[in-house]
C-alpha cells in the first residue's frame, strides 16, 4: 500500500530560503544521491509502475535510516509515547491496513507534517509548536493518515510514465520534506522541477484526506472542529509566505479552500456538533517539552512569561506557561525555582502520576537519587505503562549500581522502543561496566546506528563479533544487523 509524502506543505517556505540552502549544500548531494539510489532498485528504467508493498517496506526501512542521517528525531521516551499513542487511536477506526506504522517528531522550524513509505509519519515540531490543542495534533495525522489510506502517492507515479524512477525519487523525496531549502534543493537537483506537476495532488487527493480525517474523528467520538482551526493557521501562514514558495512546489490547493468545505461540514453534520472536545493536559505537557529541546531557555522564559500575563490565558494555559518555566529552570539546575514553578501545576493537577516523575527528575538533576526514587517508584505504581517514568526511573537504578533491576527495565523498554538509542547506549554502559565487552559494544553498535551514525556502528559491531566472550547469540545478532546495514549503506 503506497504512502503519500507530504500534505500540510503550502505553509512552509521560510523566508531565508538561499542561506539555508548553502548551510545543507553537502547534505543536499548525499540526500539526492541517496534517496536516487533507494528508489533506482524497486522498478527498472523508463516506465514508472505501481510500488509493490514489499518494495514499500524495504524502501521505508532506508528512508528511516536517510532521515535519521538528516534529521535530528525527538524521540525522548514520552514524547515517542504520545504521538504514536494518539497515531493508533486513529488507526483504531480506519481499518484493515497493511504496515505497521511509526510515528515520529522531527526536531525542524517548518510548518510541516508528511507520510512516507511503509507507514511512516513525520511531524515537525514547528507545526506542534503552532498547535493549541490535541484536537489539531489528530487533524494533521489522521490527514496524513487519509492520504496513505488512499492510496494518492502511488496514482501521483503511475502518470510519471516518461520520467525515470530516479527523477521521480527526487521530487517525491523534495515534495515529502515539504518546502524550505533542503526540499527545493532535492527538487532542483532532479533536473525535472517542470515533471513536478506530475506529482501534484490533486483537489481531489486533499479533499479526500480531509473528509477521511473529519470521518475517522467522528468514529473516534472527538469533535473535528479543530480541522478548520488548524486550517485556518495554515491559511494565514501560507499567505504570509507565498512570495517565497518556487512555481514546482505550488502542488497543493490553497488551504482557504480545504477550510471552506470544513466549514461546510461542520455546520451541517449535526453528529459532529455533539461531540466532545478533547482534554488537553497531556498534549499541553507534551508540547512544553518539545520547546524545551527546540528552544533556547530565553525564548522558552518569554513564551511562558507572555502567556502568564495575558488575560485571555485560560487557566490551563497558565498552569501549562509555569510547566514551562520549570523546564528552562530544570535545565539551567536552577533547582528551588524550578520545584516552586512545578508545585503550580502539581496543585491544579494533583492526580497526574508524571508529573510526580517530573518532580522526581529535579532530584534526579540534583544528584539527590535516594530522594528521586521513590517518587518515580510512586508515579510507575500509579502508571506503570509510562515510558518517562520507567525510562528515567532505570536511568536511577543505574545510577546507584542497581545494574540488574536497571536492565531489566531497559529490556521491558526496548519492547516498545527498539529503535530509541539512548536504551541501547544505556544497556552497553551496563554490560561494559560488568566486564561483558562484546556485549557492550554490540548495543553501542545499535546506539550509534539510530543515531545516524554508521561508520561508528560498523566499528562496534566488528568490536562485538572479535571479542572472544561475546556469546554466539549476540554475534548472530551482530552479524544480521552488519548485513542489514550494509544493505541500505550499498542502496
Amino acid at each position: 500500500m503506497e504512502k503519500r509524502v507530504g500534505s500540510w506543505h503550502n505553509a512552509n517556505m521560510c523566508s531565508n530560503i538561499k542561506s539555508k540552502y548553502f548551510h545543507y549544500s553537502k547534505l543536499f548531494l548525499f540526500v539526492c544521491i541517496s534517496t536516487a539510489l533507494i528508489f533506482s532498485p524497486v522498478i527498472r528504467p523508463a516506465r514508472v509502475e505501481a510500488f509493490s508493498i514489499g518494495d514499500e517496506k524495504k524502501i521505508g526501512v532506508e528512508l528511516l535510516s536517510l532521515v535519521r542521517k538528516s534529521f535530528k528525531l525527538l524521540d525522548e521516551p514520552d514524547i515517542s509515547q504520545y504521538v504514536t499513542k494518539i497515531g493508533n487511536e486513529i488507526l483504531q477506526v480506519t481499518g484493515v491496513q497493511f504496515f505497521d506504522y511509526h510515528f515520529f517528531v522531527i526536531n525542524d522550524p517548518e510548518f510541516n507534517a508528511f507520510a512516507a513509505p511503509s507507514g511512516l509519519i513525520f511531524i515537525h515540531s514547528g507545526l506542534i509548536e503552532e498547535m493549541d490543542n490535541e484536537g489539531e495534533l489528530i487533524s494533521v495525522l489522521a490527514h496524513e493518515c487519509g492520504h496513505v489510506t488512499s492510496r494518492h502517492i502511488a496514482d501521483r507515479i503511475k502518470k510519471m510514465t516518461k520520467t525515470s524512477i530516479a527523477t521521480a525519487a527526487l521530487l517525491i523525496a523534495g515534495i515529502a520534506m515539504g518546502g524550505g531549502a533542503l526540499s527545493e534543493a532535492l527538487i532542483t537537483g532532479s533536473m525535472a522541477a517542470g515533471s513536478s506537476a506530475n506529482l501534484k495532488f490533486s483537489r481531489q487527493d486533499e479533499e479526500e484526506a480531509d473528509r477521511l480525517a473529519f470521518e475517522w474523528m467522528k468514529k473516534m467520538g472527538t469533535d473535528p472542529s479543530p480541522m478548520a482551526s488548524m486550517l485556518s493557521k495554515m491559511h494565514k501562514i501560507s499567505v504570509y509566505r507565498m512570495a517565497n514558495i518556487p512555481p514546482y512546489l505550488l502542488t497543493h490547493p490553497e488551504p482557504k479552500r480545504r477550510l471552506g468545505y470544513i466549514q461546510d461540514l461542520l455546520l451541517f453534520d449535526e453528529d459532529s456538533k455533539k461531540l466532545p472536545q478533547r482534554d488537553n493536559f497531556q498534549f499541553l505537557r507534551i508540547k512544553q517539552r518539545i520547546l524545551s529541546l527546540t528552544k533556547k531557555p530565553a525564548s522558552l522564559s518569554k513564551l511562558s512569561d507572555l502567556a502568564l500575563s495575558k488575560s485571555d490565558s485560560t487557566g490551563i494555559d497558565k498552569t501549562m506557561a509555569h510547566y514551562g518555566l520549570y523546564l528552562v529552570h530544570l535545565g539551567e539546575a536552577n533547582f528551588e525555582e524550578a520545584e516552586e514553578e512545578l508545585s503550580q501545576v502539581l496543585s491544579a493537577y494533583p492526580s497526574q502520576p508524571i508529573l510526580l516523575a517530573d518532580k522526581a527528575m529535579i532530584f534526579f538533576k540534583e544528584g539527590k537519587y535516594d530522594k528521586a526514587l521513590p517518587l518515580f517508584l510512586e508515579a510507575q505504581e500509579q502508571d506503570p505503562s509510562n515510558n518517562f517514568t520507567n525510562f528515567n526511573l532505570a536511568r536511577t537504578w543505574q545510577e546507584i549500581g542497581e545494574n540488574e533491576k536497571a536492565l531489566r527495565l531497559w529490556n521491558d523498554l526496548l519492547v516498545d522502543n527498539p529503535d530509541y538509542s539512548r536504551i541501547h547506549y544505556q544497556i552497553g554502559q551496563i554490560k561494559t561496566k560488568q566486564n561483558k565487552k562484546g556485549e557492550g559494544h554490540y548495543y553501542l553498535g545499535l546506539y550509534f546506528w539510530y543515531e545516524g551514525d554508521p561508520k561508528m556502528a560498523e566499528f562496534h559491531m566488528n568490536q562485538a563479533l572479535s571479542d572472544g566472550e561475546t556469546p554466539m547469540t549476540i554475534k548472530a545478532k551482530a552479524r544480521a544487523f552488519k548485513k542489514t546495514m550494509a544493505e541500505i549503506e550499498k542502496e
